[in-house]
C-alpha cells in the first residue's frame, strides 16, 4: 500500500471538520490563535500530494524554515526527514481518525543538523481531502542529557580513583609546559597558585600568597600592563618579564578571565606561562633574519627563494628589497602575487624562463638562465638568475639563488664581439694568424687565416704551452732562453720552431708576441702573432748545405768541420774539458773504384758516413774531408787526459769494429777497413790547421802499423792507452781468478779498544805484485767493473762479518764498506744488499756503508729511499770525507745517516792550521747537534788525537792505531 502524501500545513479556515465540529460558542479564530500559540511544533500535510498546508511559528523556530518557504512543497524536496523509510513505517496504515503516539524520529533541520522530535499525529478529512495532522516536540535535549545522566553515573564510579592520577598529570604537565594558574575569589585578598605557577614564580613554598607577592619579581617597567589586564579580565594576552634565578631575566605570558554565572562573579583566574627559551630564540632568531636582512639589502644582486608546488603553481617565499630596482614591485608584492614580478619579464623571454624552470624541477640540476626585464619607465635591463634546486618532503621544489644585472656585461660583450668580427675579416685576409695564451702560458685561442688551414691544425695545441704543444727545431737552451723572456714577462720577437703538420711535415714558423697586464697590472698572459716561414727556412737550409755540407753523404764539409772546430777549441778552453780528432781513411778504396766504378765507390761512401754517425754523440761532429778521408770531431770528454784518451780510443774502437762489418753495394758484399788517427785537444794552444796536421799523421802511422787500426799521435798517451787496455784485461782476469783481497784498518775507542774495521780492496797482481787502488779503482768506475768489484767486496765483508760472528770477542765488532757512486746509483742497488744479508747471514746491524758526500748531490730524493729501506732493517750509513764536498746542511738533515768521517786534510795540519782546526771542532760540534757518530780519519800522532778528544771525538781511525792489514795480521782485542 502506498503511504499517502505527507502534508505539514495547517489551514485554519479548514480546521472545523464534519467529524468534529467546534464546540458551541468558539469560533475559527480563536482555534487559528490556539494554533499559532501552541508550544508544540504543528504541520498539517494533505495526504492527496503530500503538500504542506500550514504550519505554526514553533513548527518555524524548531525547524528554522519561514511558513512561505515550505508551503505547497513536499518534506521530501526539503530533504527534511534524516531516514525517509521512516515516513513509510509511521504514515503508511494510517487512515482517517488513526493516530500516531510518541514516536521519536530524526528530522534534518533547515541548517542541515540533524535533530531528534517526538511525534504525534492523527488523519483528518475535510471536503473529501485527507489531512495528516503532526504534532513535534524537540526531545534531542532530554536525549542527551538521559545519556549524559548515564555516563555521568558510570564516569562517577572511576572519579575518585582518576582523580589522584589527573591531579598528578596536571602537575607534571605544568612543570613540562611551564605552566601555571592562580585563583581568587570575591572578597578574598588571597590568592591560590597551582604548583607550577609557585615554581614560576620562584614561591615553592607558597601556595597562598597576596597579587603583589605574586608579582614581586615583575620589573616594574612590565607592571601597568599586568596591572591593566587584571583590571579588564578579558582573557587578553600580556607579556612580561621578571627577575629569575641568578639573576637572569624570565619572560612569561598570561591571561586573565573572570568567571560570572548569573550575574555574580564566581572568581578570577589566570594561566601563566613562562617561554624564557622560545623568547631568547625569538629573540636570536630575528637577530639572524635582521642580519640577513641587512646583508641581503647590500648585496650586488636580488636573492630569493621560488617554490614550485606539485600542482604546477609557483610563488616567491623570500625575495630582498632589490627586487624593487629589478621589477619595480615590493617584495611584500612580489610575496603576495608573483605574477606580479613574473610580467615585468620580456614577453619574448618568458618561455625561456618557464622552460628552464621546469627543468631544473624535473632534473634537480641548478638553474640558470639570462633573459630581459622591463619596468615601466626604465630602460631595458638584462638579467641573470642562478639557483640551487631543493626538492622538500611534499614534492614542493624550493629554489634558493640570485639575480644580477649583467646589462653593462652585455653591453660590452656585444661590443666585444663587433670587434671580434672586425678583427676576424681582417685576420682572414692575412698570411698571418693570431694567438693568445693564459697567466700559464696555455694556449687559449688561435685565429687568422693560418688557423684555417691544414697546415696548422691549432686546436691540439690549445689548452697546451708552447713546449708542450709538439715544437721541434730548438735547442734546451734556446728553450731556456725563451722561458726567462717570458718569465721576465718581456716582449719577443722572431722566436722560430717546427711544428708538426697534420699530414706529418714539419713546417717551420716565426711568433712574436708581448705580455698582456690587466688595470691593476696584474699579468694575465702573452698575444702575438705567427708566420709561416717553411719556404725562407728551406732556401735558407738549402743555401746553407751547398755551403757548409757534402753533396754526397750529407755530412759537414772541410768549411763546416773547420768551423766546428774553432768553437770547439774555444769551448774547450772554458771549460777545461778536453777533446779529440779522428782521422779516418778507407783503406784499398781507390781498388774499388778501379774496379766496380765510382758509382760503388759513392755507395760505400754514403754507406760509412752512415755508420760514423751511428758511432757518435749528438754533440760530436761527422765531416768528410773529401775522396775517402772522413774526420770525428770529439767533445765534451773528461778534464783528465788520460781518461779523456781512453774515451776517445772506445770510440776509435767502435768506429773500427762498426766499419768492419759486410757492406752491401748493390748486388756485391764488399768487406772494407780504415785507418784512424787520433789527435787529442785541450783548449785552443794547437791550433786547427795543426790538429787536423797532427791526426793526419796519426793515421799514416795506422797505416803503416798495418792498416786497419788507430793509432794516437802522442806516443806517451799512446803508451797510457794501452796500458789502461791492458789494465783493464788484468782487472777482468783479477775478478774471476780472486786476485782481489780485503785489507782491514781498526776504528778503536778513546781508550784503543777496537769497535770495528774499515774493508779497503787489495790487488795482487801476478806478475806487478802490489797494485794501488788509486791505479785500478778509477779504471773500475770507467769500464764499468766497479760494480762486480763492489759486489765483490760486500760478499767478502759479510762473510767476515758470518766469520767473527762465532766468537764472543769479535761478535759485536762492525765492518765499514766504501760504496761507489756508480754502485749506489744501480737501480737493484737496495736489493743486491737485501739478498746478499739473506743469503750470507750477517747481522746487519754490523754492516756499515760509507758514501762520499758527491754522491748523494744527484738524484737526492733516490738517495733517501735506498737509504732509508737498507737502514730500516739496521744497515747504518757513515758520510764519507765529509768537509770536502759541497752537500748543504739542509739535505744533510734529511739524510738518514749514523755517522760522519772527519777527512784526514783536515786532521793532518790540526795542531798546525787554526782553519782546519776549527774545521773539526765544528764538525764534532755540528754532529753532537744532529746526535751522529764522529770518526777521525788519518790519525797519526799523539797530539792528534788528544786535540781531537778534547773537542770531544770518541772513535779514531789512522795509522797510530793501525795499518791496513789482512784479516790474519789484524790484532783484534775483547771489548
Amino acid at each position: 500500500m502506498q503511504p499517502p502524501p505527507e502534508s505539514s500545513a495547517f489551514d485554519p479556515d479548514a480546521s472545523a471538520a464534519a467529524d468534529h465540529p467546534p464546540p458551541a460558542g468558539v469560533g475559527a479564530g480563536v482555534f487559528h490563535i490556539i494554533f499559532e500559540s501552541s508550544s508544540e511544533a504543528i504541520a498539517l500535510t494533505r495526504v492527496r500530494d503530500g503538500a504542506i498546508v500550514q504550519v505554526n511559528r514553533e513548527w518555524e523556530s524548531m525547524t528554522g524554515y519561514r511558513r512561505e518557504e515550505v508551503v505547497g512543497r513536499t518534506a521530501l524536496a526539503l530533504g527534511h526527514w534524516l531516514h525517509p523509510e521512516q515516513r513509510t513505517s509511521i504514515f503508511g496504515d494510517l487512515k482517517p481518525g488513526g493516530r500516531v503516539m510518541d514516536v521519536d524520529v530524526s528530522l534534518v533541520m533547515k541548517d542541515g543538523s540533524p535533530r531528534v522530535v517526538r511525534l504525534n499525529a492523527t488523519m483528518l478529512m475535510e471536503a473529501g481531502d485527507a489531512y495528516i495532522l503532526i504534532y513535534l516536540r524537540d526531545v534531542t535535549a532530554d536525549l542527551l542529557a538521559r545519556e549524559a545522566l548515564r555516563s555521568g553515573e558510570l564516569a562517577l564510579a572511576h572519579a575518585n580513583t582518576a582523580m589522584n592520577r589527573q591531579v598528578k598529570l596536571h602537575e607534571l604537565t605544568e612543570s613540562v609546559a611551564q605552566v601555571g594558574h592562580w585563583v581568587n575569589y570575591p572578597g578574598d585578598k588571597t590568592v591560590y597558585l597551582s604548583p607550577g605557577l609557585a615554581q614560576i614564580a620562584g614561591l615553592e613554598q607558597e601556595a597562598v600568597v597576596t597579587m603583589d607577592m605574586l608579582w614581586s619579581r615583575v620589573f616594574p617597567e612590565d607592571l601597568a600592563a599586568l596591572h591593566q589586564a587584571r583590571h579588564r579580565m578579558d582573557g587578553e594576552v600580556v607579556e612580561f618579564r621578571s627577575s629569575g634565578p641568578g639573576g637572569r631575566t624570565l619572560w612569561a605570558r598570561s591571561r586573565m578571565h573572570r568567571q560570572v554565572v548569573d550575574g555574580r562573579v564566581l572568581a578570577d583566574f589566570g594561566v601563566v606561562q613562562e617561554f624564557t627559551h622560545e623568547r631568547e630564540a625569538r629573540d636570536s632568531l630575528q637577530k639572524q633574519f635582521d642580519f640577513i636582512h641587512k646583508i641581503t639589502s647590500r648585496a650586488p644582486g636580488m636573492l630569493f627563494e621560488f617554490q614550485r608546488l606539485p600542482n604546477g603553481r609557483f610563488s616567491f617565499p623570500f625575495v630582498s628589497d632589490a627586487v624593487r630596482q629589478f621589477f619595480g614591485v615590493t617584495a611584500e608584492q612580489a610575496r603576495t602575487d608573483s605574477r606580479r614580478l613574473m610580467s615585468r619579464i620580456h614577453p619574448q623571454d618568458v618561455n625561456q624562463v618557464l622552460d628552464t624552470t621546469l627543468h631544473a624541477t624535473q632534473t634537480m640540476r641548478p638553474w640558470q638562465c639570462e633573459f630581459r626585464a622591463q619596468v615601466p619607465g626604465a630602460p631595458l635591463r638584462w638579467l641573470l638568475g642562478t639557483s640551487i634546486p631543493e626538492k622538500l618532503a611534499d614534492g614542493t621544489v624550493l629554489f634558493t639563488g640570485s639575480i644580477t644585472d649583467i646589462t653593462s656585461q652585455k653591453l660590452a660583450l656585444e661590443k666585444l664581439q663587433e670587434s671580434e668580427e672586425r678583427f676576424r675579416s681582417l685576420s682572414s685576409l692575412s698570411s698571418d694568424w693570431y694567438w693568445e695564451q693564459d697567466a700559464e702560458l696555455r694556449f687559449t685561442r688561435i685565429d687568422g687565416n693560418g688557423a684555417n688551414t691544414d697546415r696548422l691544425a691549432p686546436q691540439s695545441s690549445i689548452g697546451r704551452t708552447r713546449w708542450d704543444s709538439g715544437g721541434q727545431g730548438v735547442t734546451p737552451s734556446q728553450w731556456r732562453a725563451h722561458m726567462k723572456a717570458l718569465e721576465a714577462r718581456q716582449t719577443f720577437q722572431d722566436f722560430e720552431m717546427q711544428r708538426v703538420l697534420s699530414n706529418g711535415q714539419l713546417m717551420w714558423i716565426s711568433i712574436s708576441g708581448a705580455p698582456v697586464f690587466d688595470s691593476q697590472g696584474r699579468f694575465c698572459g702573452y698575444r702575438g702573432t705567427g708566420r709561416d716561414i717553411s719556404s725562407r727556412k728551406a732556401a735558407e737550409s738549402e743555401i746553407e748545405r751547398l755551403a757548409f755540407f757534402d753533396a754526397l753523404t750529407g755530412l759537414p764539409n772541410r768549411r763546416m768541420l773547420l768551423d766546428r772546430l774553432g768553437q770547439a777549441l774555444l769551448s774547450s778552453h772554458r771549460s777545461g774539458q778536453h777533446g779529440g780528432l779522428l782521422f779516418i781513411d778507407l783503406d784499398n778504396f781507390k781498388v774499388l773504384n778501379d774496379t766496380l766504378g765510382h758509382h760503388m765507390g759513392d755507395l760505400l761512401l754514403k754507406q760509412v758516413a752512415q755508420r760514423l754517425q751511428e758511432c757518435v754523440r749528438s754533440v760530436d761532429t761527422v765531416a768528410r774531408l773529401g775522396g775517402d778521408e772522413f774526420v770525428v770531431m770529439l767533445e765534451e770528454l773528461h778534464t783528465d787526459a788520460g781518461i779523456a784518451a781512453t774515451e776517445a780510443e772506445a770510440v776509435a774502437k767502435k768506429v773500427l769494429h762498426t766499419l768492419n762489418k759486410q757492406f752491401a753495394l748493390g748486388n756485391h758484399n764488399m768487406h772494407s777497413s780504415p785507418s784512424i788517427g787520433v789527435a787529442m785537444f785541450c783548449g785552443h794552444a794547437e791550433g786547427i790547421e795543426e790538429l787536423l796536421k797532427r791526426a793526419d799523421l796519426a793515421m799514416y802511422q795506422a797505416k803503416n802499423a798495418g792498416r786497419n787500426t788507430v793509432r794516437f799521435f802522442d806516443p806517451a798517451m799512446q803508451l797510457a792507452a794501452s796500458a789502461r787496455a791492458e789494465m783493464e784485461v788484468d782487472l777482468r782476469k783479477a775478478l774471476q781468478e780472486e786476485q782481489l783481497v780485503l785489507y782491514y784498518q781498526p776504528v778503536v775507542t778513546a781508550n784503543g779498544a777496537i769497535t770495528g774495521v774499515e774493508a779497503l780492496v787489495r790487488w795482487m797482481h801476478p806478475a806487478k805484485g802490489m797494485v794501488s787502488p788509486g791505479e785500478f779503482i778509477p779504471l773500475a768506475e770507467q769500464t764499468g767493473l766497479i760494480l762486480p768489484l763492489g759486489q765483490w767486496v760486500l760478499e767478502a765483508a759479510c762473510a767476515q762479518l758470518v766469520a767473527w760472528s762465532a766468537a764472543p770477542h769479535t761478535q759485536r765488532l762492525s765492518v765499514a764498506v766504501n760504496v761507489s757512486a756508480r754502485q749506489f746509483r744501480h737501480p737493484d742497488f737496495s736489493t743486491h744488499i737485501l739478498d746478499l744479508l739473506r743469503t750470507s747471514g750477517a747481522n746487519p746491524y754490523r754492516l756499515k756503508l760509507e758514501l762520499t758526500e758527491s754522491l748523494l748531490l744527484t738524484d737526492f730524493e733516490e738517495a733517501v729511499l735506498k737509504m732509508s729501506e737498507l737502514r730500516s732493517i739496521g744497515v747504518s750509513f757513515s758520510l764519507d770525507d765529509f768537509g770536502t764536498g759541497y752537500s748543504s746542511l739542509a739535505y744533510l738533515k734529511r739524510l738518514p745517516l749514523d755517522q760522519l768521517k772527519i777527512d784526514q786534510s783536515f786532521v793532518r795540519d790540526v795542531l798546525t792550521d787554526p782553519n782546519d782546526a776549527a774545521i773539526a771542532r765544528t764538525i764534532l760540534s755540528l754532529a753532537k747537534s744532529m746526535d751522529l757518530g764522529v770518526v777521525a780519519e788519518g790519525v797519526e800522532t799523539e797530539g792528534q788525537r788528544d786535540f781531537l778528544l778534547a773537542a770531544g771525538c770518541q772513535a779514531f781511525q789512522g795509522f797510530l792505531f793501525g795499518r791496513p792489514v789482512p784479516v790474519e795480521q789484524l790484532q783484534l782485542r775483547p771489548l
